[in-house]
């Protein structure tokens, strides 16, 4: 009873349709206060929650298997047994305590009961959430604002079921949602709703002091103050008949606004630069971007475009196929299952939505709506609804990503490069890999060379997923690009440069640098230039700079699916299930040696994990030299489906011009460095040239990248005062 006194001494009772609440709550009649309260939630109106929340009529088909299995304490794949302990932690990774007490699995329940009606989901909701309630009583953290931040952070980062990061999910994902879910059943009790509500004020009001701002508390990943004000957030706009609730309104939008300009850099991309954090984040602004139009809560114009920024960025790394990378720290996301990952239990990315479970669907499919955006539509739905994206090849030079594509299509080729900084680089890069200059390649409706994901957050695995051999590039040494101090912290981090890049309709060229290895006693320079001859294949040059002695260890890693099949010259040619391919053609083979893995546990290598927790071997291959001073490697990249492309391949004067063959097609690529180069009959500027033949010796059309002038056979074929940034294309007739 007097949980209930205090409780109704938090309402604003003068609100309008609080007056029978009002009434008996001033006769001490606290439990009829309780009735009137549960009933007035039960038939409130001007309060909107999201779209897809109108409870069906009548039972419907829904797979209660997992709810069953909750019933049971059977919590995130753990028989939890009568009697729960919430601090568990049974795989040795604090995640999965973390996640315990997030309560996700509630709204398993939530879904179960609205879809059949069954009480027995209503039971054990209650019965779960009383039973943490009891053994979890909100903490006494004042001392935390008396103590320095280094002599609190262990806790705030690690201890406790209070975390504020906690607390913020366990809001917007469980708690918020569950009420809605349950409220109409008769086992949602007076009785429980006050002790709901206790527990909701208690978090809010936790979140509103114990806040994680970027840049000034406690020097934690950015996106914990995101989520933490999104639990406040709901809070203040849904339960206006709070007294504090207009503070928490206020606190969290101004904390959301001041977040959304200090995290999203200027290209659209989450400060963090991890693609499944982005993905967090860009929900959450958006969760309640559109929970404030709906409940008439005033939102800046830099919130909207950044948050319409963010989305953007979405489109403009994900693969044609309908497939969003696994970047940095991030699981595999698509836009057609159910959910948009299946982690054992870490899923950043399973946010609750009824109007559509898939989060990565429903940011695009939001986007489109508030931003009445086709083209996002029309990548949520894979084609179905909206009309094509005009984002073709596109730099993001801040969040340090440069898509290459052809086109929109299921069967379209893309290629994504890393060059850029780690992560927040002031902020120990916690999500950051050692991925510098890696690439993503898809073709043909599959992933044919893959960022294998991040895995786990805790022990040897985590160390490999976050290191240089797990990804696109080369190792030098045996050494990471950005040397690990453990599995959140680098010792050293790689610095990345970007030297040109390029997109046209015919070609698209990029050329990047790292200083990673400029720690060594001998220092090397890694630079990578990729050029994409559309829409045929991709020309990788690996140059390696040194004085003395090295080992160089290149590496490609493929989807789990894929079958390898290996050639005397160290080409591979790796097939899919969907007769989709990619040849790798290694070009300069001299010294070269070759390994293959395939789930090696000893040294780890040959993994990919597509979701938390979870990990799958699959093939990867190593091209090795060891030489003395510098090297280079030299590799051509062929995506293909059904039989394979009638091509050859020469390298010609240097290692620096190539012959491509190409069915009926001769395709000359030049790279140079010179202000002016010379080649045969050509002479050109620019660091990348391309000349297309017939089969008859003729000139068909040359490409060349920054280029001012062109003569061919004396001939002038272009003479321009200004240099072009884009390709300039010229056709000799």
């Amino acid at each position: 009873m007097e949980q209930m006194k205090t409780f109704f001494s938090w309402l604003d009772l003068e609100r309008k349709s609080l007056e029978l609440v009002k009434e008996h709550v001033q006769r001490g009649d606290y439990p009829a206060a309780a009735s009137a309260l549960l009933m007035y939630f039960r038939y409130r109106h001007g309060i909107h929650y999201y779209d897809g929340w109108e409870k069906p009529a009548r039972p419907v088909p829904y797979d209660t298997s997992k709810a069953d299995a909750i019933c049971n304490h059977y919590l995130i794949g753990q028989d939890m047994g009568p009697d729960i302990d919430w601090h568990a932690n049974p795989h040795g990774d604090p995640e999965w305590t973390y996640c315990l007490n997030r309560h996700e699995f509630l709204t398993e329940l939530g879904r179960a009961y609205w879809y059949t009606g069954d009480e027995k989901y209503t039971i054990a909701f209650k019965e779960i959430l009383s039973d943490w309630i009891a053994k979890n009583p909100i903490p006494d953290l004042e001392w935390m604002l008396n103590v320095s931040s280094e002599t609190s952070r262990m806790y705030f980062m690690k201890q406790g079921n209070w975390r504020p990061l906690t607390i913020g999910i366990r809001l917007y994902t469980s708690f918020v949602p569950c009420f809605y879910h349950f409220l109409d059943s008769p086992e949602f009790t007076p009785d429980f709703l006050i002790q709901m509500l206790t527990s909701m004020v208690e978090h809010a009001r936790h979140n509103r002091v114990y806040y994680t701002r970027h840049k000034s508390y406690f020097n934690v990943s950015p996106n914990w103050g995101v989520m933490e004000s999104n639990g406040l957030a709901h809070m203040g706009i849904l339960f206006p008949e709070l007294k504090e609730a207009g503070d928490w309104r206020d606190a969290a939008m101004a904390r959301l606004e001041e977040q959304i300009r200090m995290q999203v850099l200027p290209d659209g991309m989450q400060v963090e630069r991890a693609s499944g954090y982005h993905l967090v984040c860009t929900f959450c602004f958006l969760q309640i971007l559109d929970l404030a139009l709906r409940n008439h809560v005033r939102v800046s114009d830099t919130y909207m475009k950044n948050t319409e920024k963010m989305i953007d960025f979405i489109l403009g790394i994900m693969k044609p196929h309908g497939y969003y990378p696994m970047l940095k720290d991030g699981d595999e996301s698509d836009v057609f299952g159910a959910r948009t990952s299946y982690g054992l239990w870490e899923d950043i990315n399973n946010l609750n939505m009824l109007e559509d479970s898939n989060d990565l669907r429903w940011v695009l499919k939001a986007g489109a709506r508030i931003f009445n955006r086709p083209d996002m539509l029309y990548v949520a739905t894979h084609r179905k609804e909206g009309t094509p994206p005009r984002i073709g090849s596109v730099a993001a030079p801040h969040a340090g990503f440069y898509t290459m594509r052809t086109g929109w299509n299921h069967k379209d080729l893309y290629l994504t490069f890393t060059c850029g900084p780690l992560g927040v680089m002031d902020q120990n890069c916690v999500h950051g890999h050692a991925d510098a200059l890696s690439i993503d390649v898809s073709g043909f409706g599959e992933t044919l060379l893959i960022d294998p994901g991040r895995y786990i957050y805790e022990g040897p695995d985590r160390l490999w997923f976050k290191g240089t051999s797990a990804h696109n590039t080369v190792v030098v040494d045996g050494e990471d690009s950005s040397l690990l101090a453990d599995e959140w912290m680098f010792k050293t981090k790689a610095n990345s440069f970007l030297r040109c890049w390029s997109a046209a309709d015919a070609m698209d060229y990029v050329d990047g640098y790292h200083d990673g290895y400029q720690r060594l006693h001998d220092p090397v320079t890694h630079r990578r230039r990729i050029c994409f001859v559309k829409p045929h294949f991709w020309l990788i040059l690996d140059d390696l700079t040194a004085r003395t002695c090295h080992t160089y260890d290149q590496y490609f890693h493929f989807a789990p699916q894929c079958r390898i099949h290996e050639s005397e010259d160290f080409t591979l040619t790796a097939l899919y299930s969907n007769d989709a391919g990619v040849i790798v053609k290694p070009l300069i083979t001299e010294s070269m040696r070759f390994a293959r893995f395939h789930g090696s546990p000893n040294p780890i290598q040959g993994w990919v994990s597509y979701d938390y927790a979870v990990k799958v071997p699959a093939e990867a291959v190593r091209y090795s030299k060891r030489v003395r001073a510098g090297t280079q490697f030299v590799t051509l990249l062929i995506p293909f489906q059904g039989q394979t492309p009638d091509y050859s391949v020469k390298v010609l004067d240097l290692n620096d011009v190539f012959q491509i063959d190409w069915n009926d097609v001769r395709y000359v690529l030049i790279f140079s460095d010179r202000p002016e180069t010379k080649w045969r009959a050509f002479e050109f500027d620019g660091p990348v040239f391309c000349a297309k033949y017939d089969q008859e010796d003729n000139l068909l059309e040359c490409y060349g990248v920054q280029t001012s002038r062109i003569v061919y056979q004396g001939k002038v074929l272009l003479d321009s005062v200004i240099r072009h940034r884009a390709d300039c294309t010229v056709v000799n007739r």
